[in-house]
């Protein structure tokens, strides 16, 4: 029985080696291409500002090129009685901004109206709508920097005081330092429901941070540090957390199936149109 040994290891070795082997296959998989979708990004908020809407299309998976722009089109923004016709920025295709600078109004509903486009290319005109209505503005109080130190990171958290009223709701963050913003990217955007704090006040709720290693981030004496607590609809909060989920992936064991990303524009389009009120508080970084 001693002389088997050897070949019984010799063999597992073997198809454990082609096992290996097989785990290594290259497999290629072809990605047919579907037909265009509009992709719209559009927000209303309680800032005096001409309220913005990009439009562009969907593109391969493989694509290396940005997202092509829809020019052309006719957007319309409709609330209270009134309709704004959206113009196109000539140096900025796709963007289209309102005519007249305006704070959006908490409560009301914002209709989107988008037309005069051919997105399939099949020589039809095609129309888009969505709506939003804007939440109340959030009860934001002040906002405190803690130091923070590890063997692996160091810098300042941000920590949020507010109260949350008794509705649910939805927020999302936004930090400044000296006037710049620094989670501009949709990747970096937090966003956060009220279901663990509904109605009561939130002391020192961790909301951002500040590396020292990152010099966009870094704090020095003097510099000022912005908090904008935005209060936005569930589309929004859904809309961010899909996306999210699509760039960094999910745990494979125990998520569900894969799912496109939540929209609110009809006729199959992609993206979100959101009314959205905001605040904003500031502190000054002492020495």
């Amino acid at each position: 029985m001693k002389g088997i040994r050897p070949y019984r290891h010799s063999l597992i070795l073997l198809l454990g080696s082609m096992a290996l082997s097989a785990c290594t296959e290259v497999i290629e998989i072809d990605l047919d291409t579907t037909y265009r979708r509009l992709v719209v990004y559009g927000t209303v908020t309680t800032d005096s500002v001409h309220h913005q809407v990009q439009l562009s299309t969907t593109s391969d998976y493989f694509s290396n090129q940005p997202s092509p722009a829809v020019s052309g089109a006719l957007v319309e923004l409709e609330f209270d009685n009134n309709t704004l016709s959206m113009e196109e920025v000539d140096s900025l295709p796709g963007v289209y901004l309102t005519p007249v600078a305006f704070r959006g109004i908490p409560g009301t509903t914002y209709h989107l109206q988008i037309s005069q486009v051919d997105v399939d290319e099949d020589g039809a005109s095609e129309s888009y709508s969505a709506e939003s209505t804007m939440p109340e503005k959030p009860q934001l109080d002040s906002i405190r920097l803690a130091y923070f130190r590890s063997p692996f990171v160091s810098g300042y958290q941000v920590f949020m005081y507010a109260m949350d009223p008794p509705a649910r709701d939805w927020y999302s963050f936004k930090i400044w330092r000296n006037g710049e913003l620094l989670n501009d990217q949709l990747s970096e955007q937090m966003v956060q429901s009220d279901d663990f704090i509904n109605g009561e006040y939130i002391y020192g709720l961790p909301v951002g941070f500040l590396s020292d290693s990152d010099p966009g981030e870094a704090l020095q004496p003097g510099d000022t540090v912005t908090l904008e607590l935005n209060s936005v609809g569930q589309d929004y909060f859904d809309f961010i957390s899909d996306a999210q989920l699509e760039i960094f992936g999910n745990n494979p064991l125990f998520s569900g199936p894969p799912a496109n990303v939540h929209s609110n524009i009809g006729n199959d389009g992609k993206g979100i149109f959101a009314a959205y009120s905001l605040k904003r508080v500031s502190t000054i970084q002492e020495p």
